[in-house]
């Protein structure tokens, strides 16, 4: 009976122990715990070993490089970009000036060819205050002319082919009568024509017609 008891009780030992080393065995062959990627690699306030010089250089308080990436979670400075030069803006009064310096002949206007040409002169200070073939009083500062046969009041375009300049004068007064000029022009004509201290100078003339106000813009010819 003792000898009974005594085995019964081997045998749960020897269960036991068996258990036991199962147990350990099982423990031993368990795969190790992989942590969450979704779980921060260190916990808040635990310094992290550094990846890389760059953030080694960050956490020791040195100014980041330029040629260091941003830090995670935060954007990338953009460089400053050069502003746009506006681009300059031409003068309409500068353009109009330089649109309308002297008659300009259109392609589709056909070309008008000048009534007569010679030689011109002028008068002024001599003549001024002085009664016209026509009567008039001769004012040196207006808009005038004597021609030999064009009748009084007749409106003439006067181009000069030294400086293509063109000016209207009125005929009121005949002349010139020597050598081979053909128009005599008041001071004010004779300024605007360039010709002040310039002598006798080739001209070209066209008769203006009712309605007429101006000098055509298809004038033939140009300065030299």
């Amino acid at each position: 009976m003792q000898r009974t008891d005594k085995s019964v009780k081997r045998m749960r030992w020897c269960q036991s122990l068996g258990l036991a080393a199962l147990s350990w065995v099982l423990v031993a062959c368990a795969p190790m715990p992989v942590a969450d990627p979704g779980l921060p690699e260190a916990a808040a306030g635990i310094p992290t070993e550094p990846r890389n010089a760059c953030e080694l250089a960050q956490q020791r308080g040195a100014p980041r490089s330029r040629f260091c990436a941003p830090a995670a979670g935060k954007p990338a400075e953009s460089s400053p970009r050069a502003k746009p030069v506006p681009e300059p803006v031409r003068n309409e009064a500068a353009r109009r000036g330089a649109d309308s310096a002297g008659p300009q002949g259109s392609a589709d206007e056909p070309v008008r060819e000048s009534d007569q040409q010679g030689l011109a002169s002028w008068y002024g200070p001599r003549f001024h205050g002085r009664r016209t073939a026509s009567g008039e009083i001769f004012n040196r500062r207006d808009f005038t002319a004597a021609h030999r046969t064009l009748p009084f009041g007749t409106r003439v375009c006067v181009r000069s082919q030294l400086t293509g300049r063109v000016v209207v004068v009125r005929i009121n007064d005949r002349g010139p009568f020597s050598g081979n000029r053909v128009i005599d022009v008041s001071q004010a004509a004779a300024q605007e024509l360039g010709m002040l201290g310039l002598g006798i100078k080739p001209v070209e003339l066209w008769l203006l017609e009712d309605g007429e106000s101006d000098c055509s813009p298809s004038l033939s010819g140009s300065a030299p």
